[in-house]
């Protein structure tokens, strides 16, 4: 589920965290972009109206974000994050060309579990991550 920035902002004071200007707009762009961003994207879009934000408060804010459960940690191809708005567990197609990261309908994939298995541990998270190329990608060759 998406968050508003009213929403977000809320949150923060409740916990009892300042609402700098920095900060406000790092919650503005995850917030209405509903894109998947990492750190160093929200720190340029963020420096467009701040310049002087630092790198480490894009950092510090998006771990705040990920701790009161706000956004999610994607990792892409290359080992890097990308940054979910919605946090709640759902599945996503990302670009082996592009790196375009993009979410997709419930129920794309179907997993079964076969009847009587029983695994050596208890699953906290299910993610999947589905790999190819888009369509931009695709017709542009």
């Amino acid at each position: 589920m998406h968050r508003t920035v009213a929403d977000i902002e809320s949150l923060l004071r409740a916990r009892g965290f300042s609402l700098t200007p920095q900060r406000r707009a790092i919650v503005r762009s995850l917030a209405e972009s509903g894109g998947h961003w990492t750190a160093a994207e929200l720190h340029e879009r963020v420096t467009g109206d701040y310049p002087l934000a630092s790198r480490a408060t894009v950092y510090s804010t998006l771990s705040l974000l990920r701790e009161l459960g706000v956004v999610a940690a994607v990792p892409a191809p290359g080992g890097e994050l990308r940054f979910d708005a919605n946090p709640e567990p759902h599945q996503h197609f990302v670009c082996l060309r592009c790196g375009r990261l993009e979410d997709v309908p419930d129920g794309w994939f179907q997993v079964a579990v076969p009847d009587g298995a029983r695994p050596a541990f208890e699953v906290q998270r299910f993610r999947v991550l589905a790999e190819g190329v888009c369509a931009g990608c695709a017709t542009s060759g």
